[in-house]
This record gives structure tokens, sequence and C-alpha cells, in this order.
């Protein structure tokens, strides 16, 4: 059994509103994940983004998370 040929579409194929909104789809999802605060969720998050744009033919995510220096460790924010 042959494969079938499948066109496929990559991100400088689509129209820049679906890639606008699948680029906001993946900060919003790898936000929420941040906002777990569980390093696994986080991390899995990234890797699935980071899979499905080389998909579409993009260069991928990397994250970097730093510590917002105005929320305290028991989760309350200081005002200033």
């Amino acid at each position: 059994m042959k494969p079938e040929k499948i066109k496929t579409v990559g991100l400088r194929e689509m129209h820049p509103v679906q890639v606008k909104h699948l680029m906001e789809l993946v900060g919003m999802t790898l936000h929420l994940a941040a906002e777990t605060g569980d390093d696994e969720i986080l991390e899995d998050a990234e890797h699935l983004c980071d899979e499905m744009i080389k998909l579409f033919g993009g260069v991928g995510v990397q994250l970097s998370v730093e510590e917002d220096p105005d929320i305290n460790h028991d989760g309350s924010q200081s005002v200033h």
C-alpha cells in the first residue's frame, strides 16, 4: 500500500490572521502552563508547542521563565 501524497500548509502559506491566532494560542498555552507552577506541565506544554510550530515549518518555541520580584513566595503581590 502506497501512502497518499498529501499537500500540507506551512506558516508561509497561511493567511496572516491564521498565523497570528496560532501564535496567540501558543502564547496562551504557555502562559497558562506557567501559571500552574508545575515545572513538568510547563515543560510538556513547551515541548508540544515547539513540535507543532516545527510541523508548520517554523523554527520552534523556546521558553525562558523569570521570577517576578514583585510577587512574594506566598503568592501575595507587593503594592508600590
